[in-house]
């Protein structure tokens, strides 16, 4: 019987071969854009559940008086809680410090690097290639390297055992080479090192104290642990231990598996918008899918009815379309699956920049080959059982004649409401990425509050060889500079607008501590405000003198003075939560945007760097950007005489700027991608509707011509009907449209408004392509011979 349902199928397949076509390839490029997405968030749902023991797995996570939580706490935290509490089975530190440079033969390379405790394989599952994973870290001198690094300095072979140089200095052991990290893992890095390592280091023991939170802390509860229980006993930990500074604040024991979740809140945005787009798509490939199946299934109206009155019963003809519809979505699963592996998948990740990258395993990824594989079964039993259940329904005495019913409403509603579905989705997809597109270039084209044109930037953070050359260079390069006459200004500094750093402290006014204040504080030197052009509203920027210096001098800006009440806050002065040392505030610049305009202007603080030497950046304002080529030449030749292990590189401050918009206008870019497949599955449906329409009137048409009808009157009529379908569709989906759009915009601090012609243009979009898709089919049943319309009878 399955031999007989399958060469018919092939047989009618072949037959509606155009609309087989359509069919395939429409599910294929929709199903592979569902994978992709499905994928994606199966990832992302899955974040860290590959380790072993990632249900006991705890980080310490900090919560201030004012109600901010952190990822980090206090480093010494971790042996007081083993020492302490039972309940605890081990913990490790996660910490990011410096990256060496490890040296190997006459190769150089610097990685992410993390320094962990060695118990730090008992609390996660990373795999390794080479070592044992029980010892690997018990050595004070050992290194843990990813394979990348590996294959870099000893090629092929098994590296344990090997010793390398970091940093020019100390020898470290080879003690295991790291298995790919999967893409769903929220730690990523490239170097293990011993954190004990850390403590020689003066610049780490003095902030390694009970009142500095910059410390990730994980910890393994023993199996059976009340994690409640535990966690209620961390304000006396608080009480005893941590600085008098820092006792308001909170601790908890948060769940590793929320980790990624808790770090970046908009990560669930992501998720939840990436399941959304895929049900639209499911909806709008499956409403095609019953719309051309329908109109592929009319001629066989005759062949349905005869089967019933032969004997037949419902499961044979059924089992006959689910095995057509069946055939369909199996050779569009297959090329979606390779569509999406050599295309959608390297797409989407160069897309993700970096970030986490996507890649299909048969073996770790069967829940997502499973799901999209139960999802192609169930579109193709919904579309081989509509079209069946239509046609079983026809009046036999008719349908054993080739007719369709008498009445051509019947079955009309729920066509109607497939096309006006379908439609209303493609209106919000549309909506949605003007919207999107519209904030994106209202985020771009923003007063930032600084002028970011013309200003060249040097990474100059080289690894230098000989510091003190670099010293004696660097000093001579920035003499130069200021000789230089198409050189306005310029500054060394650690930073530049747009690249922050996360540091955040408490700030009170001298002998009002009281009145304490969260501020983003960052080093600031003379001549960073000028190259910028960040204005001020009172005092100035720092000087190169000794003054600042030994004043402590810093810089506010606007949103820090509200948040201390003052209207005037030049000669105000403060303190930090943890020293004594008393900051005398010099200026207070207007707000400017240092970080995308999605996110709030924060208050902030700059510091004084000291005398301008070589730093990370070296900015430079051009008095025009075209002079950019000969200063950038030159300085590349002055670097060169330094030895360091990196070469100068440069980038314009506007493209920085425009660059970190870049994850938005990915977001963008794949809207776009999934709205115009939208749209042209959309075409495809309209298509094989109006052809199952045609078909129901194919003697009407005829009766019309034959009485005088001109060919334009009858494309109008059969269009019409459809135009007034897409007419509800406006009305349904264009008020939705407004209310996401809206929503969507609210995430942003600084956004633009859903505007009028943004649901214009959807209208004319969503019209146009109704009109283009219904136009052909329309005139192509007008023009067919009156003779043979008549012979349907």
């Amino acid at each position: 019987m399955l031999r007989n349902y399958l060469k018919i199928a092939l047989r009618t397949l072949w037959k509606n071969r155009l609309f087989t076509g359509i069919n395939i390839v429409g599910m294929s490029v929709g199903m592979a854009c569902v994978v992709v997405l499905v994928l994606f968030a199966q990832k992302c749902l899955t974040f860290d559940a590959f380790h072993e023991k990632s249900d006991r797995i705890y980080y310490v996570q900090t919560e201030s008086s004012n109600g901010q939580k952190y990822g980090q706490t206090v480093y010494p935290i971790l042996e007081q809680l083993l020492k302490d509490y039972p309940e605890i089975e081990t913990g490790t530190h996660v910490q990011t410090w410096y990256r060496p440079w490890i040296h190997y033969g006459t190769k150089d390379v610097q990685e992410s690097t993390v320094f962990v405790d060695s118990t730090f394989f008992q609390v996660f599952s990373f795999p390794l290639k080479y070592g044992n994973a029980t010892t690997a870290l018990k050595d004070r001198n050992a290194l843990i390297v990813s394979g990348k690094i590996a294959q870099n300095l000893f090629g092929d072979i098994d590296p344990v055992g090997k010793t390398v140089t970091l940093d020019d200095t100390v020898q470290f052991k080879i003690s295991g080479v790291l298995a790919k990290l999967p893409a769903n893992s929220s730690q990523q890095f490239d170097v293990l090192m011993p954190a004990s390592t850390l403590t020689s280091l003066p610049g780490f023991k003095s902030n390694a104290d009970w009142y500095n939170t910059f410390a990730p802390v994980f910890v393994l509860l023993k199996k059976g642990a009340n994690k409640d229980a535990l966690e209620a006993k961390l304000p006396q930990l608080v009480k005893t231990h941590f600085a008098p500074e820092s006792r308001k604040q909170i601790l908890r024991l948060s769940a590793f598996k929320n980790f990624i979740h808790d770090q970046n809140p908009t990560f669930k945005g992501l998720i939840y918008g990436a399941i959304a787009i895929a049900i639209f798509l499911l909806l709008i490939i499956s409403i095609n899918l019953i719309n051309l199946t329908m109109a592929s299934a009319l001629p066989r109206i005759k062949e349905v009815a005869v089967k019933q009155v032969a004997g037949a019963s419902k499961r044979i003809i059924l089992n006959q379309f689910w095995t057509e519809s069946g055939i369909v979505m199996l050779i569009s699963s297959f090329l979606a699956v390779l569509f999406a592996i050599y295309f959608l998948i390297p797409s989407f990740n160069q897309l993700r920049d970096g970030r986490m990258q996507l890649d299909i395993s048969f073996g770790n990824d069967y829940p997502t080959i499973l799901t999209v594989f139960g999802i192609s079964l169930l579109i193709a039993f919904i579309a081989g059982t509509y079209p069946a259940y239509y046609l079983m329904g026809l009046k036999t005495a008719e349908a054993v004649k080739g007719k369709i019913s008498a009445d051509p409403r019947r079955g009309r509603l729920r066509q109607n409401s497939l096309i006006v579905l379908q439609f209303a989705l493609a209106i919000v997809l549309i909506v949605a990425t003007i919207g999107l597109r519209q904030q994106i270039n209202f985020m771009k084209t923003a007063d930032v509050g600084y002028d970011k044109n013309n200003v060249l930037v040097f990474n100059t953070d080289l690894a230098y060889r000989n510091e003190n050359a670099a010293l004696s260079e660097g000093r001579a390069i920035l003499d130069a500079l200021r000789q230089n006459p198409n050189v306005v200004s310029s500054t060394a500094s650690e930073l530049t607008p747009v690249q922050y750093w996360q540091n955040f402290n408490n700030y009170f006014p001298e002998g009002n501590e009281a009145k304490k204040v969260i501020l983003r504080h960052v080093s600031g030197t003379a001549g960073y405000f000028e190259t910028f052009k960040i204005p001020f509203i009172e005092g100035r920027g720092f000087l190169d003198n000794s003054a600042d210096s030994v004043n402590h001098s810093v810089v506010i800006n606007q949103a820090a003075m509200k948040a201390f009440g003052w209207t005037s806050a030049v000669g105000k002065r403060l303190r930090q939560n943890n020293n004594d040392q008393i900051y005398t505030v010099i200026g207070v610049t207007k707000n400017f945007h240092y970080q995308s305009l999605k996110d709030d202007v924060e208050p902030l603080l700059h510091w004084y760097a000291g005398k301008q030497q070589l730093s990370s950046f070296l900015s430079v304002r051009l008095t025009d950007e075209s002079k950019g080529k000969d200063l950038i030449n030159n300085l590349e030749a002055r670097f060169k005489k330094i030895p360091s292990r990196r070469t100068l590189n440069h980038f314009y401050l506007s493209d920085e700027v425009a660059k970190s918009y870049q994850a938005i206008d990915n977001i963008w870019r794949m809207t776009s991608f999934v709205t115009i497949l939208a749209i042209l599955i959309a075409c495809a449906g309209i298509f094989g509707l109006i052809s199952l329409v045609a078909k129901q009137r194919t003697k009407e048409i005829g009766v019309r011509k034959v009485l005088g009808a001109s060919i334009s009157s009858i494309a109008t009529m059969l269009s019409g009907d459809f135009l007034k379908l897409v007419g509800l569709a406006l009305l349904i989906g264009l008020p939705i449209s407004y209310w996401l759009g809206h929503k969507l915009l609210q995430t942003f601090a600084y956004r633009t408004e859903i505007k009028w012609w943004y649901l214009a243009l959807a209208a004319v979009v969503a019209l146009g392509i109704a009109l283009f898709s219904v136009s052909f089919q329309a005139i192509k049943a007008a023009l067919n011979n009156p003779v043979e319309s008549l012979k349907t009878e």
